[in-house]
Parts: C-alpha cells; structure tokens; sequence
C-alpha cells in the first residue's frame, strides 16, 4: 500500500528504521520527504510532465505527514519545535524546486503522438504549443485507402494507416512518448483495449481524449456498472462551502490590499494627472454575475477623448474578434502605457471585488456590447463574479483570440476550486512581470 501513494516501500521501510533508531525528528522528517518527492518524479517518469500534477505531489506530501505522525507517536516523541516543522517544509518544498530545475535543464518535453482527424490534430497542436513541457510530434489519420506521409496539410507531420495496428510502429519511429486517441473517430472499447496490448513495452503510454476534455479531472470519478467502465462528471457549480469560502477569501483579502495599495494608488492619480488633462479614475460598465451591470474602477491610461478618437482608428483593429485592440494604441498615454505594461492601472477593481461585484479570480469582465453578442455557450461566463485575473490573464491576455479567450472562461467557470484561485494567483505574478499580453 505504500507504494500506491508514490511512496517506493524501500524508501518507506528506511524512514521507519531511521526513526526507530533515535534519529532526530526534523532529520527524519527530511529525509521522507525528500524520498517522496523525488520518488513521486521518479515513478510517474522523471520525463513525462504531463503525470506530473499538483494534485499527486500533494497526495504524496500528505502521505509523508501522515507516516511521520504515525512513527512519531509510536516513539513517543511528538514535534517539539517550530524549527522542526519548518525544516520538514523547506526540505519539501527546496527538494521540489531542485528536481523542477533539473528535469528544466536535463529533461525534454513530453512527445505525443495524436490519433485523430488532420483539423483535430493541428488544433491539439496548436494549443499544445503554449504548453512548455509537451508538444505534438505527428499525427496519424486512419485511413482505409493506403499509406503514406501527408505534406500539404499544415502543423506536425501526418500519416495515413489502415488500422490502429499500426500506431505502435509509428510511436516508435517518432519517439511518442505518450499516444493521445481522440473519441472523435469512434473507436470501440475493443480497439483500445488491443491498442494498450500492443503498446505494452514501449515508451509511450495511451491516452484517450475528446468527450470530456472541458471536464477538470476533479470532478470525474470512474465505476464499473455491468462490466462497462463509466466515468461519471459531477456538476460544475462547486459546493456551498467554496461559495461561501471564496466570497468571504475575497473580501478580506481584497480589503486588505486596497488598504495597502492606497498610498500607491495616490501617487499613480497624481502621476495621470500631471500627465495628461482629464481624472485619474476611469469608470466603465461592466456586466457580472447572471448578467448585472456594475461600474468597473481603473486608473486611466487614454486620453480623454479615447471614445470619440476610436471611431477614427476602426481599420487598425487588431483585436481578438471581438474587442477592440491596438499595438502601440495612440490613445494611450506615457503614464499610461507605463501603468498597463505592469497590470497597474487594474489595482482600482479592488473596490469592485470588496463591494461584491468582483471576485480576485474569475473570468474577464465583459463589456455589455460583448454580452449582447453572446450565445448560449458564452453566456455560461456570467454563471460566476467576473475577475481581476484569471485564466484568460496568465495564458496571454490580448496575445489570445477570441475563441480560446472564451475557453478559457468557460474550463474556469466550470471546474474552479479555491486550490485553482492559489495557483491562478501565483501565475498571474510571472505574468505581469514578463507583461506578457499586456499592451
């Protein structure tokens, strides 16, 4: 059972010896965590990121608490000192950045080897490019007419096979290290189950994908009712307790950095005054949560007369599709374009989050000529408090097109949890700082 939870039983049975024999707590306590993060690496494939999740490196950490409470209260010996406790998370958490470094600087990104459509194929490739630890390498499309290589078909390389007989050859000679089937084509049950056969023994592994790609892996559990094996999707909205966690999170988190920024937020005002003639203060309608309008708070960035100027820049547009951008925007002013450049001139929307119309992650504010455009599907945004952040900020902002910015929304309001805020909030930081998006 040791196993199971990543933990090797070779390393467990040497934690449990070292303990007995009256090594230190904090020693002890190191050196399991230390041998649950690098055998959680080590088990899941110091090469393969995408068994690499956040998710399973808690489990494990979990797991080294729980076996140093239990060899502790056997010993007697219960922590004494916050030294020590402190100890056990900088061994976790230093052991953790060593072996991020290392499989940065020796490793490769995950190979995968796309079964589907050639239109699915350059989509997956696409989206997968933006993904640092993994990219698609070719593709193969089951074609019952012959065999050969596709060149004219944008994106990775294509082959055309038969039958799924063939994927393993093809894994192989791309070097695949994991062999993605998209539900698409409507394999049976049958055929994957012969695919796994055949890839037993070789470096890739299989992974079927499609039907539930907007369902986070949270809310998916699998069963086995009359010998077929179901995946059941819970629903979307989370729980009342995360509703009432995240509300009362945001308001005092967000009461706390308006407090924090004021001063700063001060020096901006006069800054945008000096700068140029016209308030500090830019008001906007913005729509929210199951469609109520609320005014959104920024510093202003534009001249004055930025509305009546944009009718003039109409052809410049190079907006996502549905909003309007420009590089370089001569409505913009210096101040201005100082204070987008570092996401300053949203610190204001901390207002909107204490007064209740925002949340500090959620989906981007929509303008109500947005909103009047919708359809059914884009509507799902408003289901949740819209953000200062979220997913659409920390994948690039106004880098993406409309289409993915929607998808974006949409995986955030279906599937967020308060672990999925954390991590969003601790991304949105290396954003800003590389600006990426920001313009």
């Amino acid at each position: 059972m040791l196993g199971s939870a990543g933990l090797p039983a070779g390393v467990a049975v040497s934690v449990l010896v070292a303990a007995f024999l009256h090594l230190s707590v904090a020693f002890t306590a190191a050196v399991l965590l230390t041998g649950v993060v690098v055998a959680h690496h080590d088990a899941d494939g110091f090469l393969r990121p995408h068994l690499r999740t956040p998710a399973r490196l808690l489990r494990d950490v979990a797991f080294a608490f729980a076996l140093v409470s239990c060899v502790l209260a056997l010993r007697g010996a219960p922590m004494r000192t916050d030294r020590e406790a402190l100890l056990l998370i900088v061994a976790g958490v230093g052991t953790e950045a060593v072996v991020t470094v290392l499989r940065g600087r020796f490793g490769r990104p995950l190979r995968c080897l796309v079964v589907a459509d050639p239109h699915t194929i350059s989509s997956i490739a696409g989206r997968w490019a933006t993904v640092g630890g993994a990219r698609v390498i070719g593709g193969l499309v089951v074609d019952r007419t012959g065999l050969g290589l596709g060149s004219a078909h944008p994106g990775p390389p294509l082959a055309h096979i038969r039958d799924l007989s063939e994927v393993r050859r093809w894994a192989q000679r791309w070097e695949a290290d994991l062999v993605l089937v998209h539900t698409g084509l409507g394999i049976a049950g049958k055929e994957l189950r012969r695919l796994c056969w055949q890839l037993e023994g070789s470096r890739a592994s299989l992974a079927v994908a499609g039907a539930l790609d907007h369902v986070a892996p949270h809310r998916l559990a699998s069963t086995v009712v009359a010998g077929c094996t179901l995946l059941h999707a819970r629903p979307g909205r989370p729980t009342p307790f995360t509703r009432v966690a995240k509300w009362t999170f945001d308001r005092l988190v967000g009461l706390f950095l308006l407090a924090l920024v004021a001063p700063v937020l001060g020096v901006l005002a006069l800054l945008i005054r000096a700068d140029s003639p016209g308030p500090a203060l830019f008001r906007q309608t913005r729509v929210g949560k199951d469609g109520r309008p609320f005014t959104l708070y920024k510093l202003r960035t534009m001249r004055s007369d930025a509305e009546a100027v944009r009718a003039l820049l109409v052809e410049e547009d190079e907006g996502n599709g549905r909003l309007f951008k420009i590089h370089d925007d001569p409505r913009v002013t210096r101040v201005g374009r100082l204070l987008r450049r570092a996401s300053l001139d949203e610190l204001p929307q901390l207002l909107n989050v204490v007064r209740g119309e925002m949340s500090l992650v959620g989906p981007r504010p929509a303008l109500p000529e947005e909103v009047a455009e919708y359809d059914a599907d884009e509507r799902r945004r408003l289901a949740v408090r819209p953000g200062i952040t979220g997913l659409w900020q920390v994948s690039g902002r106004s880098d993406l097109d409309w289409e993915r910015s929607v998808d974006l929304d949409l995986h955030y309001t279906d599937n967020h949890r308060l672990l999925d805020d954390a991590l969003i909030g601790a991304r949105t930081v290396g954003a800003v700082v590389g600006a990426r998006g920001a313009y």
